[in-house]
């Protein structure tokens, strides 16, 4: 019997050894599981289906999480408004503060600021969920915020996917079924629309300030408008500059977690297995 080629890597099937070429084949791209790796799309299929029957079994669904503005916001330390260059003095000292000249090296130094709870959102949710990110930057950025985020590998192993494997984000890529599937991210216009009925839209996390307004001009102006006394009520100040955060304890993640904790309760209790989609619980 001839080989179907359902696993491909670096243009060769892993079963028979033979070259494949990825054009007559559909293939689709894993290489964040493994460099050069694709699968054919019957085998994705055949893959989500066991994934169902296990997370059935063992009572865990999917969580895809989004990264920039769901669980972290950064700034170009460059780009700090004078009230947030205090923030470059209290790395060391603060966990949720790091400065990074890998994510953008020919652009300068990075500062990242951790969402309040979200060392507690993932250690709750990682009971539930089996997670995984997905993120339309570099591969090398994915891997530099999920170091800060999941230093030990206790949550996300090699489920990082970047803009290597697509340019949109869908639930193609996500090796589960999509009736298991839960999204929590920011911004619903980076995912494919037939995908959206799985999202959970969290309000995005601003530390910093959003403009990037500060060249030369804008200083100028502000100087004057602080010699002035003139507030100006157009550019309200940033979390960083008014020295708060989000509420830890009411915020983005901390309510999140309760509504992924509630859908997970109800997608178990209801007894009809066949009638079990997530989809219908967050767009009842």
């Amino acid at each position: 019997m001839a080989c179907i080629h359902d696993i491909v890597r670096h243009g060769f099937c892993s079963q028979c050894k033979s070259a494949v070429d990825a054009r007559h084949y559909a293939l689709i791209p894993f290489s964040y599981l493994g460099n050069g790796l694709q699968f054919r799309p019957e085998f994705v299929g055949t893959t989500k289906r066991h994934v169902w029957m296990k997370s059935l079994k063992e009572k865990r669904l999917t969580l895809v999480l989004g990264l920039h503005g769901t669980l972290y916001d950064s700034r170009l330390v460059s780009q700090l408004s004078d009230g947030e260059n205090y923030l470059t003095g209290e790395v060391k000292s603060r966990f949720d503060l790091r400065r990074s000249k890998k994510f953008f090296p020919n652009q300068g130094e990075v500062l990242f600021k951790l969402r309040p709870f979200v060392h507690e959102f993932l250690r709750e949710a990682n009971k539930l969920f089996q997670m995984t990110v997905f993120e339309l930057c570099s591969p090398e950025q994915g891997e530099e915020v999920i170091s800060f985020l999941d230093p030990h590998g206790t949550y996300f192993e090699k489920r990082i996917i970047t803009n290597r494997d697509s340019e949109m984000k869908n639930l193609d890529l996500v090796l589960a079924d999509e009736r298991g599937i839960v999204i929590l991210d920011d911004k619903h216009v980076y995912w494919w629309p037939d995908d959206t009925t799985n999202l959970l839209q969290i309000a995005p996390y601003h530390f910093f300030k959003r403009n990037n307004n500060n060249t030369w001009i804008t200083k100028l102006v502000n100087f004057f408008k602080k010699t002035l006394s003139i507030d100006d009520e157009s550019d309200p100040k940033s979390y960083a500059e008014e020295r708060r955060d989000e509420d830890a304890e009411d915020g983005g993640l901390e309510n999140a977690l309760e509504l992924l904790k509630e859908v997970h309760k109800n997608f178990f209790d209801e007894e009809d297995e066949d009638s079990r989609d997530v989809r219908a619980l967050l767009f009842p």
